[in-house]
Order: structure tokens, then sequence, then C-alpha cells
């Protein structure tokens, strides 16, 4: 053929063939992704089924001390109360559990304290992809430094365990010598050691459980300043917030807004309380005690708004003290920690918001920040709800449980509500009807800032805008 178009081959010369493919249809299945959007709902399932099953495992004649059945409202109301690390119980906890009814109680708040940041780091790892602002702001990512993809929330996760495991080691390690030593009865060191491990988890995860006996907290050991010191510092360690506890590590000038306003939140509060507490009850709920131990009891009740133990008698706390304890609890400790309430950023962003107000200021700023609107407008929604949901269920509660003085009732509903665990006997005298009530209260107070925050749009969504007027206030 090329010779015959002229063409001479020579040397050096490559000829190429091209191969003619056939045409082939190829079958390809495309290869499917989980992928999970996190979503409040399913904290809220996640948290409901551990405290169902809890309930169911308590309801066992192995968890009870008695080798019988604990009625299974009793049971949940303690895995709720356990869950939601609040503290209250309708019967003591050593003289009702098993050893094995103890350590379920153990895992179940250890599961609750951490509960939030644990399951949110899951659920991020199991999607397997990126978050947007919403998602960040959900599951307080918003302020790491790592990133906010599966590997952030990896590194967030490993770092939260390893603090909370350091934190729980390092009180066992200090608790033990006083229960070896110091406690009274002679317990065998084996119990020693299980006191240690249950007092020094239950201390960090603001829990409030105890295995002390007779319903009465700490009262007994109300003059031992060792114990008190120890677990009053690991439940204030546990209340400061993980991801400020991290942030703390950065130079001050590199501290985020958050970090610096639950800081200074959390130790005004400390004091503030120290001393009312030091001054109201000086020759009353501290009569007996000498001067060191009156500081060390005021500091101790302070610290745990959020925990839930006591060294002092709350039922003969007088009104002015029962009404400040309501407040503090109400208050409660900082974001993602194993402390509830309606969280120190959302009262540090409210007072900045009435200061503001007062100055006459149309912008909320705080150490020379602004606070967005929306935030601004997610913590009043916040404190609002809190409110009418305190007043809804006190009210509910008085209505079912009559015989209950007002007192006593309004303090231990806002004690459920705040997941403190401090009560004044109402909690014990409830019919189930008021025991029902509380469970619920506990419920909504351990998940209810966490879906309320991520219900309210970060964003206003405006189509349009209305014409302004002013309205008379005041």
């Amino acid at each position: 053929m090329s010779q015959q178009r002229g063409y001479r081959r020579r040397p050096g010369d490559v000829v190429l063939r091209r191969v003619r493919l056939q045409p082939e249809r190829v079958r390809a299945e495309r290869r499917r992704r989980i992928r999970i959007t996190p979503r409040s709902w399913m904290v809220v399932v996640l948290f409901g089924l551990v405290m169902l099953l809890g309930g169911a495992i308590l309801h066992l004649p192995v968890s009870s001390q008695s080798g019988e059945s604990i009625p299974f409202l009793d049971a949940l109301f303690t895995s709720v109360s356990a869950v939601s690390v609040t503290g209250l119980t309708r019967f003591d906890t050593q003289e009702t559990f098993s050893n094995f009814g103890e350590l379920v109680t153990l895992a179940l708040f250890q599961l609750g304290g951490l509960g939030v940041t644990i399951y949110a780091g899951v659920l991020i790892v199991l999607a397997g992809q990126r978050l947007g602002m919403r998602g960040r702001q959900f599951f307080g990512l918003e302020l790491m430094t790592t990133g906010v993809d599966g590997s952030g929330a990896s590194v967030l996760l490993r770092r939260v365990m390893i603090y909370t495991a350091v934190i729980e080691f390092i009180t066992f390690v200090l608790l033990l010598p006083w229960f070896l030593i110091e406690q009274p009865g002679g317990i065998s060191p084996e119990r020693a050691i299980w006191l240690s491990i249950y007092h020094a988890i239950s201390a960090f995860n603001n829990a409030g459980f105890d295995l002390m006996g007779g319903s009465n907290s700490f009262i007994g050991q109300a003059h031992d300043a060792w114990p008190m010191l120890v677990m009053g510092v690991s439940a204030f360690l546990g209340s400061l917030s993980f991801l400020t506890v991290f942030n703390l590590r950065q130079p001050r000038r590199r501290w985020s807004l958050d970090t610096r306003l639950v800081v200074t939140g959390m130790s005004l509060l400390l004091v503030v309380g120290m001393a009312f507490f030091l001054i109201a009850d000086w020759s009353r709920l501290f009569a007996d005690q000498s001067v060191g131990s009156k500081l060390v009891n005021s500091l101790f009740l302070s610290v745990n708004r959020t925990t839930g133990m006591t060294t002092a008698p709350l039922d003969q706390a007088g009104a002015d003290t029962s009404l400040a304890m309501i407040i503090l609890m109400f208050i409660g400790g900082a974001s993602t920690s194993t402390a509830s309430g309606i969280k120190i950023g959302s009262f540090m962003v409210v007072m900045f918001g009435v200061l503001s107000a007062l100055i006459g200021s149309a912008r909320v700023v705080a150490f020379g920040r602004e606070i967005p609107s929306s935030v601004v407008l997610r913590a009043n929604a916040l404190v609002l709800i809190a409110l009418g949901g305190y007043a809804f269920g006190l009210l509910v509660f008085i209505a079912v449980d009559p015989h209950i003085d007002v007192l006593p009732a309004a303090f231990d509903v806002m004690s459920a509500l705040a997941n403190c665990g401090w009560s004044q006997g109402a909690s014990q005298a409830a019919t189930q009807a008021g025991a029902n009530i509380l469970i619920l209260m506990m419920f909504v107070g351990r998940l209810g800032p966490l879906v309320i925050t991520s219900l309210i749009p970060d964003r206003p969504r405006e189509h349009f805008r209305f014409p302004t007027e002013a309205v008379r206030i005041g």
C-alpha cells in the first residue's frame, strides 16, 4: 500500500498500528458510603436508652443487697439520677445496693458525666465527614485547634479520655490513704480501695453519689479537711469544661472569649458562694466547727453547687441559704463539662447583655470582643425556657405532693432540673407521682440546654424586615 502511495520505508522509520477496541459494556456499582449527620435527637435517644437499660439492671435481684428486686420505678429513678449526674436518690445507695449494684451506678454516672462529649465524638467519627459551622457549634468543637473533621474529633476524644483518667486516678490516689487510715469502723483494704475509686469518679463527674451510708453524704466527715479539699478540687476541674482546660495551656493572650468567660464566671461564683456560706452559716450550719473547718466546708459547699455532695445538713438551712443554693444550682458549670445547669457561659452572656443595656450600648461586648447577636438570643432563650420549665415542674410537683412544704419542694425540684443532687428531703418524701416529676426534670435538665441551643438557628432567618416601632417597658 505504501508503495502505491509513493512512500518508501527508510531505515529508522517506525510503523504504528492502532488497535481497534470493541465496544464493551461494564456495569459499575456505586459504592455507598454511610453518612450520619449528627442531630440533637440522637443524643437524647441514646441517653434515654442508657437510662432504661440502667434501670432494668438495677431492678434485678442481683443489684439489691437484700436479694429482692427493687421496684422498677425506684431503680429507674436511680438510673436517671446517675446518668444525668444528679445524685438525688429515693434511698441510701450503700444500704440498698449490692456490690454489683454499686458498680452499675458507677458505670452509669461515668457514662453520663462524659456522655455528651463521647457520644458527639463517636457520631462525628462515624459520619466520616467534615462538619459545617452548625455541627461544630452543636458539639462544642468550634474552639478546637486541630480541625473539625474526623481526625479532629478523634484528637478531642482522646484528650478528654486522658484528662478524665488522669484526674480520676490522682483523686483516687489522694483519697486512698484517708479511707485506709482515717475512716472509722475499720473497713477492709479492698473496701477502702473501692470507696476511693467510687468517690473519685463520682466527684470528678459531678455525680454526687456516695457510699458513706445513712443518706447523710459527708456530714459525718465535716471536720476532715483532706477528703473535702481533694474531692472539691476534682469536682471543680470536672465542671470547668474540657475545652477550657485545653485552652488554658495556651498563653493568656491566646485564650478564647469562651475561656475568659468560663474562668471569670466560675471563679466569681466560687468566691461569692464561699463568702456567702461562710457569713450566713457561721453560727448556724457551721456552728460547732473550728475556723479552719468553716473555711473548708464553705468552700466545699460552694464548689458542690454542681455536684450535690455536702458536709452540712441542708434540711436545717435557713431560707436565705436555700435561696442562694437554688440560684447557684440554676447556673451550674461550664458547657462541655460534667456539670449541668444553664451553664456559666449562658449566665455570663446574659449578664454582659444587661450591662450593655445599662450603659446604652447596642452591642454586647465582653473582654474586647463583640458577642454575636445569635449567641445573645440563644442565651436569653435558654434562661427563660429553663425558668419556665422550673416553674411548671414546681407547680406540678406541689400539686401532686401538697404535703411537702414549698421551700423543700422548690429546692429539690431545682436540684433535679440543674442536676445538682442537693436535697432537703422532698425527694425521699415524695409520692411515686412526685418522683416521676423529678425523673422528668432530671432528664430535661441534662439534655434540655443541649437541645435548645442546637435548635435555635445561628443566623436569623429573615426574608424581609418589618417597620421598627418602639414599645414602652418598665
